[in-house]
């Protein structure tokens, strides 16, 4: 009887797998070689159950491969050829990333140099150790530009080579890698003791690839090891990468008032030493990026609606910029991906064919007025002094005409931590508005001659030009007060107000749709 039941329990043993209650295999990633040959291949496989994303990232930390393998019967497997070229496969130690499901593994392998090349990876492959130093005489400077070489992990120029161009340079060097490196993502190194050099001569660095030119105000890079020994590593991509466009995507998801023009920048910025890499994400100074973009681009663009942002994860933080001919330029704090997006707001009670309708769809483009929600602009809702405040100095802002206000709050009704205490506080130090014996009163309407006042003020900010009419003939002329009749006048002749055709009101409160409409005026 003992047996029967001993063979019954070890049936049952070898049943339940076909029911469905077997452990599912366990996630492996298997890589054929720790070392591979340029042109040769190199094999990834392991068990999984779900699909599987592969992703290996080069030495100078641009993506080199990504793709989703389906399993089949509980295996996958991938096999790529490691390009031949310097450009698209740089000596180094390659980072592989295999997601599946919840689980992640990472391994790693190096692309080497050695003879024979061929489809047999590992084999006669040999690691060189990168020099310590870059030599000081490389790269080649014609004045105060620099070609760099090329190397075995990148373009490269020595100090030597930077203190030549320096001695021909009027306020700054340019560093001139060939077309084709922005769409590779090739790296360019330097020794970081050049840095100092840069800041000592006050000389910015000009980095042209292809279509991107990023310049770096001197003093802007920095850190604080610029030993001979270590290196500056600055990679620049333009190219829609399939990670990009992940990222670029993940962000749209939860912001679908966003249109992506594919028009992406992604750098980064690392200083060497030996093993230790160390990141540089922001920037002291901000750097001035500009992006050459093809006809094709520039036509599809809708330049009234488009501005750079940075993606920040699932957030976009808005840039700036602007298109110049089918130059697109912008600033940037810090380095990471970024990418030209449209932003098309509309608001159920700004409807098409409103009379404020294009300005506030350029504004809202330029992140310089927002709604009450979602949904709602509220035009006919009056503005508050605060408000009225924070709009005019974004505006301001956009130009990157204004320097940054450091000054102490003049007002005792402006307390510190409100949305409009450093607006306010910087338009009183730029000269743009006043208070009233100390006070702001920041939660009252403002009337429509104190924000003439202010349009009149800021106008150096602007390139806006008289239209060439005479002093206006306003029939309530006489209710305008004393220190703002000169404005009024001023802000007529410039285009900025218009009255109602007979009036112009000016003890009336200022409604959120005629402030659209009186900052769009001054925007280029």
């Amino acid at each position: 009887m003992k047996k029967v039941l001993a063979a019954l329990l070890a049936l049952c043993i070898v049943v339940l797998p076909a029911t469905g209650y077997a452990a599912a295999a366990a996630f492996a990633l298997n890589i054929s070689a720790k070392e591979v040959l340029r042109g040769g291949e190199i094999t990834f496989s392991g068990t999984a159950e779900d699909d599987v994303v592969l992703k290996i990232i080069r030495p100078n930390r641009t993506t080199f491969y990504m793709d989703v393998i389906e399993p089949a019967n509980g295996t996958y497997t991938a096999t790529i050829t490691i390009p031949e070229t310097q450009d698209f496969a740089p000596w180094g130690v390659y980072n592989v990333t295999a997601t599946s499901g919840s689980t992640t593994v990472n391994k790693t392998f190096s692309v080497v140099e050695g003879s024979g090349g061929g489809s047999n990876p590992g084999n006669g492959g040999t690691v060189t150790p990168p020099a310590s130093t870059i030599p000081a005489d490389a790269g080649d400077s014609t004045g105060s530009t620099i070609k760099p070489e090329l190397g075995k992990d990148g373009y490269l120029f020595g100090s030597g080579t930077l203190a030549s161009a320096a001695n021909s340079a009027q306020g700054s060097i340019t560093v001139e890698l060939p077309a084709a490196t922005g769409e590779t993502g090739s790296a360019l190194n330097f020794p970081a003791e050049t840095l100092k050099t840069l800041k000592d001569k006050n000389l910015d660095l000009i980095v042209t690839s292809g279509s991107s030119t990023i310049r770096f105000p001197a003093g802007s890079i920095g850190t604080s090891d610029t030993s001979a020994s270590s290196q500056v590593r600055i990679v620049v991509n333009t190219v829609l990468t399939s990670d990009a466009k992940n990222a670029v995507n993940q962000a749209l998801q939860s912001n679908p008032d966003y249109v992506s023009t594919g028009i992406v920048l992604t750098a980064t910025i690392q200083v060497i030493n030996g093993s230790s890499v160390t990141e540089i994400h922001n920037l002291d100074k901000p750097a001035e990026v500009a992006l050459k973009l093809t006809d094709e681009q520039a036509k599809q663009i809708h330049s009234g609606l488009a501005g750079v942002y940075y993606v920040n994860g699932k957030q976009l933080d808005y840039v700036g910029g602007k298109l110049e001919g089918n130059t697109f330029k912008f600033n940037a704090r810090h380095f990471s991906t970024y990418t030209i997006l449209e932003y098309s707001k509309t608001f159920v009670d700004v409807p098409a064919g409103h009379w404020a309708e294009a300005a506030v769809k350029s504004l809202s483009a330029k992140h310089i007025v927002s709604g009450v929600d979602q949904q709602h602009y509220a035009p006919n809702r009056n503005i508050t002094r605060a408000e009225f405040a924070t709009m005019m100095m974004r505006a301001v802002d956009y130009t990157g005409k204004a320097a940054d206000a450091a000054a102490a709050n003049p007002f005792k009704d402006v307390p510190a931590g409100q949305y409009y205490t450093d607006a306010v506080t910087r338009a009183a130090s730029l000269g743009m508005m006043s208070g009233y014996g100390g006070s702001f009163r920041p939660n009252d309407p403002i009337t429509r001659e104190e924000a003439v006042v202010t349009l009149v003020r800021t106008v150096k900010y602007f390139e806006v030009k008289d239209t060439g009419k005479g002093a206006p003939a306003f029939a309530d002329k006489k209710q305008i007060s004393a220190w703002a009749s000169a404005a009024v006048d001023q802000a007529w002749k410039l285009g900025l107000i218009e009255g109602d055709g007979k009036q112009f009101h000016p003890k009336a409160a200022l409604t959120r749709a005629e402030i659209a409409v009186m900052i769009n005026r001054l925007m280029p």
